[in-house]
């Protein structure tokens, strides 16, 4: 690519080392292309806790999420998920009690395995 970083997703995940989600994460947050819905192991979970999608595997939760919102959102909405995930609905001891999604969780308050 002559030392130009692709702004295809196509050509970005023939990248050695590059699928889908850091595809999707450097055309967003690089160049402000909504290609798809950035799926990591935190946007997973909210997608599940919060009923977003029923699915387990990251193409198929990127597909209900992008069908869910309009495009124009994904790139925010992929970083917001992760931060949320990261910071306050954590996997083992989500913080419900100071969560500001908590009255749109059908999960608030249930006990996770440890």
């Amino acid at each position: 690519h002559d030392g130009e970083v692709p702004q295809e997703i196509e050509a970005l995940v023939r990248l050695p080392g590059v699928a889908r989600k850091t595809a999707n994460v450097v055309l967003g947050t690089a160049f402000g292309i909504a290609s798809g819905f950035v799926v990591d192991t935190h946007v997973r979970r909210l997608a599940n806790r919060l009923d977003l999608s029923g699915e387990s595997k990251s193409e198929r939760i990127e597909l209900d999420l992008m069908a869910r919102f309009p495009s124009e959102e994904w790139i925010f909405l992929g970083h917001a998920l992760i931060w949320h995930g990261r910071r306050v609905c954590h996997s083992r001891r989500p913080s419900c009690d100071t969560c500001t999604l908590s009255s749109l969780c059908p999960r608030r308050g249930v006990e996770l395995a440890p």
